[in-house]
């Protein structure tokens, strides 16, 4: 499991104890390796990690995707996962995602992702973003996972992106297993669950009224780091 992490002294907390709870509930807990990159903290984010007994290393570049591939690079297992810090897991997590792998009928896949809470603003923004994204395109985000080989044949994570790394990820994986006769499998019976800060700090009704916007230039965006900084990157509330 692999955890990039920037000032997330406010979330990293919960967001481990959440893995901790689902390894427990795994069948083989001590062969879940919990990896958290810091990725230039300046908060306790190091110190809260280090607290749940979880490997941090280092990552001096401030990047998500670079953090994640990072990540992947120190790992010792065989099915890599992804988690953002400011998330935490259902208890089933990891039973779904050994039985997905185990079936050798999935490159990997994604579980449900939900936010903390809901709203008008946030069902809108959903129903452009998290719908389409499954039903048409057939990939989800949540915690994003595949086995080590083939995260290397798809290249990993491009660090050539500043935001949308992972679902360019996902897209990667599916189109890899469409080649291998495998399929992208989209678990729903397990979730991650996100905050919602960027809702908090910009409005819920923010990103649905922009997206039309962002979509027209996203190839643009995705690598246009003060663009990302502004609306990912540095979103504290």
């Amino acid at each position: 499991m692999v955890i990039p992490a920037y000032n997330e002294a406010g979330f990293i907390g919960r967001c481990l104890e959440s893995v901790e709870k689902a390894k427990h509930r795994y069948r083989n807990p001590c062969s879940i390796e919990t990896i958290v990159v810091n990725n230039c903290s300046t908060d306790d984010t190091e110190r809260i990690a280090l607290r749940h007994n979880v490997r941090v290393v280092p990552e001096q570049k401030r990047q998500i995707a670079l953090a994640r591939n990072k990540g992947v690079s120190v790992a010792t297992g065989d099915i890599v996962g992804f988690l953002d810090a400011d998330s935490t897991v259902s208890s089933n997590i990891f039973l779904l995602i050994d039985q997905a792998m185990s079936s050798g009928r999935y490159i990997g896949g994604g579980t449900d992702l939900i936010l903390e809470r809901n709203s008008p603003g946030i069902f809108c923004t959903y129903c452009i973003t998290k719908f389409p994204a499954m039903w048409l395109l057939g990939i989800t985000g949540g915690l994003l996972f595949t086995n080590r080989k083939t995260f290397e044949e798809v290249g990993g994570f491009d660090e050539s992106l500043y935001c949308a790394e992972d679902v360019k990820f996902a897209l990667d994986l599916k189109r890899y297993g469409k080649e291998k006769g495998k399929k992208f499998r989209i678990i729903t019976r397990a979730y991650v669950i996100s905050s919602a800060r960027s809702f908090d700090k910009f409005g819920d009704w923010f990103y649905f009224k922009n997206l039309p916007r962002v979509l027209l230039s996203l190839k643009k965006i995705t690598r246009d780091r003060e663009f990302c900084d502004k609306f990912w990157y540095n979103v504290r509330t």
